[in-house]
């Protein structure tokens, strides 16, 4: 993954986030949004741009991937089950309906663990945090900002 590709989209976000005229008279500022960054492994949680919460989290790699992009979530489901995959996914985070990719419930290992294993696209967060995540996020209006890939080109 070249690392140009989120310099658009992550400029358009730090204008929203960062320039009150901008954001006040093009966007709305986020109320809550999560970003994982995938270099780093690590998952934070914002409010009202003041960091709430960090955690943990497992993505995907460069064969299945966690897309990186700007995302709001749509739905979210306590209890879902992959048919797919036949697992249970607990208390998914769907920020990519469409495709079924979630911020759910799942392993975290250890970093130097963490090398060798990815999700099928999906973010694995450990309790307790998922279920904190799960219950503060908005579905509708929190936003999800997947950065990077989990090695630099």
């Amino acid at each position: 993954m070249n690392k140009y590709n989120l310099i658009l989209p992550i400029i358009l976000l730090m204008n929203i986030l960062l320039s009150p005229t901008l954001a006040s008279d093009t966007f709305e500022k986020p109320k809550k949004m999560i970003w994982i960054d995938q270099l780093k492994q690590v998952g934070a949680a914002y409010e009202n741009g003041k960091k709430v919460m960090e955690f943990p989290v497992l993505t995907g790699d460069d064969e299945t991937t966690t897309d990186p992009g700007i995302y709001l979530v749509r739905v979210k489901q306590e209890d879902y089950y992959s048919r797919k995959y036949q697992t249970p996914m607990p208390y998914s985070i769907f920020f990519n309906y469409t495709t079924r990719t979630a911020i759910h419930g799942g392993e975290v290992p250890p970093p130097k663990k963490k090398i060798a294993l990815a999700t099928h696209g999906c973010v694995h967060v450990e309790s307790p945090y998922i279920e904190r995540l799960y219950d503060w996020t908005e579905a509708g209006s929190t936003l999800v900002v997947i950065s990077g890939g989990r090695t630099q080109d």
